[in-house]
């Protein structure tokens, strides 16, 4: 172990033995609103190991934590002409550091859903992301109810989507697919090379062209489950502050607990899903919640979501005794409960089919045994982050995936040579005459709505400087430092 990576551990040890003291031992208690939940964080000290690049599985493999690489986030911005304002000294880039997930055993489930240990009988699902320095929960960014700084100069959008059947044909979204990881992970330099998405992945911005059955199927990622980061699921009076000051705004030290619908089965599901109770026809997406806590120590920001398995883990919040699965997120509710209902809805859809090739995207569930996929550690997680920009109308502007890429591989064969290259030459050979000059270099007409695999360093060009990138194999997301710029907030550099 070199000297970095020991101190590293150091550091980290720190960090988990100071998230385990009881929250009266650091700071006092400040409520936004009435609660009776008390707070003790504990957290695995095995999760130093994972800080050199190891994914961790023990006692019947029920904790994995995967690794990012730490000060890769880049801004990727998504508007047209990409000249949204966004001051990148005032508002920081999410970057991800660590993903886990586990199966969680709370020490005292109606007290605090956060304090107890990672175990093979463990009733939740225990899901965390861990973030560089200080980041804030997203503010509202509706038109009418713009104000993503809300809580703070720092906000983080995004999704984190779970195949838990590891089956890229059952789940997804079919109507706004350009907000989620395979709708942007190429505007980071690179295609992934998990095969499993390979027909999956938006190569440039036809690929949105809202048809099901036209490559590549941006569709079908495969998610069953995903948490959404967005700032409209949720209002003030919808926090506890469990470690704070009390003055909104979620800082160094701080410790947040927020109520909201973080956690929603696939919207891809939604129109063929028996489901009751949710907001619409078809949803599942209880109210849960998510917990926010920043490790002075170690300045990384921790989002917990714990979240039941099974209902016997839901009755155990309230003291109730277990539910059977009804599909109702508005009693007791669990990931077993939304997978046992689209197993029957999958059987309806074949007595009762409706005609639309977007219902295969429920019925593989039909002969499959939800209780099969309740392992965690087992379920393929995929990460999408941004920020906000500092107007409303523009979108978001993504800041880091997870998993990486190999930057330049166009390809997605996890590596970089001649093939990329050329690939990424005979882009430019095929479209450089297109606005009427031959000088070597493709402008994409609508960048950054607009993107494309081959413009590596996503500045909206694509030029014999991505060809030579693609021979460079490095992080998928470092650029360099100064290309055509295309307006005020192309920010590109370290």
């Amino acid at each position: 172990m070199s000297d970095k990576d020991a101190h590293l551990v150091d550091m980290l040890s720190l960090d988990v033995g100071l998230r385990s003291l009881p929250s009266n031992r650091r700071r006092r208690t400040v409520h936004m609103r009435a609660s009776g939940r008390g707070w003790l964080r504990w957290s695995l000290a095995l999760a130093v190991l994972s800080t050199l690049g190891m994914t961790i599985a023990f006692a019947g493999t029920v904790y994995t934590a995967h690794d990012d690489a730490a000060g890769d986030a880049v801004p990727r911005l998504t508007d047209p002409g990409a000249d949204g304002p966004f001051d990148r000294q005032a508002h920081h880039l999410p970057d991800i550091r660590k993903i886990s997930l586990g199966k969680w055993d709370p020490t005292d489930p109606q007290l605090d859903l956060f304090a107890g240990t990672y175990a093979p009988s463990g009733k939740f699902l225990r899901l965390e992301l861990a973030l560089d320095g200080v980041m804030n929960p997203p503010g509202p960014t509706f038109a009418e109810q713009f104000d993503p700084f809300a809580y703070g100069p720092h906000p983080v959008y995004g999704f984190v989507e779970l195949d838990m059947d590891q089956d890229a044909d059952t789940g997804g979204e079919l109507d706004n697919p350009q907000f989620r990881y395979v709708g942007n992970v190429v505007r980071f330099g690179s295609k992934p090379a998990d095969p499993a998405l390979a027909d999956r992945i938006a190569l440039d911005g036809s690929a949105f062209d809202g048809d099901f059955l036209t490559p590549p199927f941006v569709e079908r990622s495969g998610e069953e489950f995903h948490l959404a980061l967005l700032g409209d699921l949720f209002e003030s009076i919808d926090i506890t502050e469990v470690a704070g000051d009390g003055d909104t705004a979620f800082e160094a030290g701080e410790t947040w607990w927020i109520d909201a619908a973080w956690f929603h089965r696939a919207h891809g599901y939604e129109p063929f899903s028996l489901a009751t109770g949710g907001a619409q026809a078809g949803e599942y997406a209880p109210r849960c919640t998510l917990q926010f806590e920043h490790v002075v120590e170690t300045d990384v920001t921790w989002l917990t979501l714990v979240f039941p398995l099974k209902n016997s883990g839901a009755g155990s919040i309230w003291g109730e005794p277990p539910e059977a699965p009804n599909g109702d997120p508005s009693d007791q509710f669990s990931v077993r409960e939304a997978l046992f209902d689209l197993q029957d809805s999958a059987a309806f859809v074949e007595q009762f089919p409706s005609g639309l090739p977007e219902e295969d995207i429920i019925t593989g569930w039909l002969n499959k045994n939800p209780s099969d996929f309740l392992e965690p550690v087992q379920w393929v997680v995929t990460v999408l982050l941004g920020t906000s920009y500092t107007s409303p109308g523009d979108g978001l502007i993504w800041t880091d995936v997870s998993p990486d890429g190999v930057r330049g591989d166009v390809n997605g064969d996890m590596s970089v040579d001649q093939q990329d290259r050329l690939m990424i030459q005979q882009f430019i050979e095929d479209l450089d005459a297109i606005d009427g000059v031959v000088d070597g270099r493709v402008e994409l007409a609508d960048f950054a709505l607009d993107f494309s695999v081959f413009d590596i360093d996503h500045s909206g060009v694509a030029d014999s400087w991505d060809r030579r990138l693609a021979g460079l194999v490095t992080s998928t997301k470092t650029p360099r430092s100064a290309k055509k710029s295309t307006g005020g907030a192309m920010l590109l550099g370290p």
